[in-house]
C-alpha cells in the first residue's frame, strides 16, 4: 500500500466522485480508478460501491476512511515537523475567529503577536463556532476561538475572556432607558439575532430555553456590521459582546441576571501542532486578562 492510493480515495470521498477527484489530483479517470482497483484487490475487500450512482462506502470503506484521514493528519503533521527541523519554513498558523471577536477584540493581540514574531504568518478565518470545529476536526485550521460550554472530547481548550452578552437597541428605542432587561422581556420583542451556530446566539437561545422561553427570531445574520445597522434602525432588539456595543446609536442593556460567555481557544487533542501554533497558544495564554 502506498500513502498515493490512500490520497487517492481520500479525494475520491471528498469529492463524491472519480470526476472531480480526478481533476482535483491532476490525473486521468481511467488512473485512477486502476489505482484504487488495486488498493482494493491488495486489501482484499471492497472499499466504494460502484453499482451506486453516487459513489457509497461499504462497511470496510468506512472503516478504511477512518483510519486513513488518521494516516493523513500524521503523514502532514510528520512533514511540518522535519521542515521545521530543516528550517524551511517561516510558519503559519490557522485560527478560526467568531465575527464580533475578530473585529472587536483581536485586532490588538494581533498586532501584538505580530511584533512579538514579524516572521510568523498569521492566517484568520472568520466563522461561527460550528463551522469553526469542524474545520478544526477536520485539519484545516490549527485552533479556533469558541465558547467553553459542551466541548467534544476531542478538544483541548484554554481560556481566554470572558465577557458580558447584552440586549443592544437603538438609542431611540423605547426600551433603550431601561437598566436592564430579563430574558422574559427579551422573548415578547422581535429578535435580531446572529445565525445559527454562533457562540453569542447560542449562550442566549440556551438560557432562554432553561427557562422555558422561545426567541422570537425576525432577522439574522453573521455579518457584524449588518447586525448592527438593522438594529440601529430601531423596530427589534439584537444581543451582543458589551465590547462591540461601541456606536451613538445603539444602547447596550444589561440581563437581569447578568449573562456571560467564556470564550476559549481550542485545539485538536493528539494532533500535530507546528512551532508556529504552539507559539500562537502559549502567547493567548500570556494574553489573558
Amino acid at each position: 500500500m502506498e500513502f498515493r492510493q490512500i490520497r487517492y480515495l481520500l479525494e475520491i470521498i471528498r469529492g463524491g466522485g472519480f470526476t472531480r477527484a480526478a481533476e482535483t489530483l491532476g490525473i486521468s479517470q481511467p488512473s485512477l480508478s486502476i489505482a484504487v482497483q488495486k488498493l482494493e484487490d491488495e486489501l482484499g475487500v471492497t472499499l466504494i460501491n460502484r453499482q451506486e450512482r453516487k459513489i457509497a462506502l461499504t462497511a470496510e470503506g468506512r472503516a478504511f476512511f477512518e483510519r486513513a484521514c488518521q494516516i493523513e493528519e500524521l503523514f502532514k503533521g510528520t512533514v511540518h515537523e522535519m521542515e521545521e527541523f530543516r528550517g524551511l519554513e517561516k510558519g503559519e498558523v490557522r485560527i478560526g475567529i467568531p465575527g464580533m471577536l475578530a473585529t472587536h477584540y483581536f485586532p490588538a493581540l494581533i498586532a501584538q503577536f505580530r511584533e512579538l514574531y514579524p516572521d510568523l504568518k498569521l492566517s484568520v478565518h472568520s466563522a461561527g463556532a460550528n463551522s469553526i470545529q469542524s474545520l478544526i476536526e477536520s485539519g484545516a485550521l490549527d485552533a479556533g476561538i469558541v465558547s467553553g460550554h459542551e466541548l467534544p472530547d476531542w478538544v483541548e481548550s484554554r481560556g481566554v475572556i470572558r465577557e458580558e452578552i447584552v440586549a443592544c437597541v437603538a438609542a431611540a428605542h423605547t426600551l433603550a432607558s431601561k437598566p436592564a432587561m430579563t430574558l422574559e422581556e427579551l422573548s415578547h420583542e422581535p429578535l435580531f439575532l446572529f445565525s445559527e451556530g454562533f457562540f453569542q446566539r447560542q449562550a442566549v437561545t440556551d438560557a432562554m430555553a432553561a427557562r422555558g422561553l422561545v426567541p422570537n427570531v425576525v432577522f439574522e445574520t453573521n455579518l457584524v456590521p449588518l447586525l448592527k445597522k438593522v438594529t440601529a434602525q430601531g423596530g427589534g432588539v439584537s444581543t451582543l459582546l458589551r465590547m462591540a456595543v461601541e456606536e451613538p446609536e445603539l444602547k447596550a442593556i444589561s440581563f437581569s441576571p447578568p449573562l456571560f460567555v467564556d470564550a476559549v481557544v481550542i485545539w485538536k487533542r493528539n494532533a500535530y501542532l507546528s512551532r508556529a501554533a504552539r507559539t500562537f497558544l502559549e502567547f493567548l495564554q500570556g494574553a489573558e486578562k
